[in-house]
């Protein structure tokens, strides 16, 4: 299998920049990573702290301990204000993914050419 492919996939499939890694090129892969994990850590934190909210509101008694109340505000928080950032977050997390197969795919082609030259 070709370098190209195969340091794609590893991007595209385990985590975005280890296809990188994978080709050698640890800076620009654990730059991947690193803009992956942050994205994927402030998401969670947001998400975590608006089901906290939630969770306060039912156990005041704001929220009804019913399945359909529950629903209701979940899905209330999710068309929250709040939502631009984490859909923008989203949005440079997908994007940064892209790139990384692009990027690996790219890389991969590069190293194959330069050993069919050396054949």
């Amino acid at each position: 299998m070709k370098k190209s492919i195969y340091a794609a996939m590893l991007s595209g499939i385990i985590c975005p920049g280890s296809g990188q890694l994978w080709l050698g090129k640890k800076l620009l892969g654990w730059g991947f990573i690193s803009v992956s994990l942050l994205c994927v850590l402030v998401i969670m934190n947001q998400m975590i702290s608006r089901a906290q909210v939630i969770a306060e509101q039912i156990l005041a008694g704001e929220i009804g301990n019913d399945l359909s109340s529950i629903y209701a505000a979940v899905s209330g928080a999710a068309l929250d204000t709040a939502g631009a950032s984490m859909s923008a977050l989203t949005w440079v997390f997908l994007a940064n993914w892209g790139l990384s197969i692009i990027s690996a795919f790219w890389l991969g082609a590069q190293q194959d050419k330069q050993l069919q030259l050396q054949k």
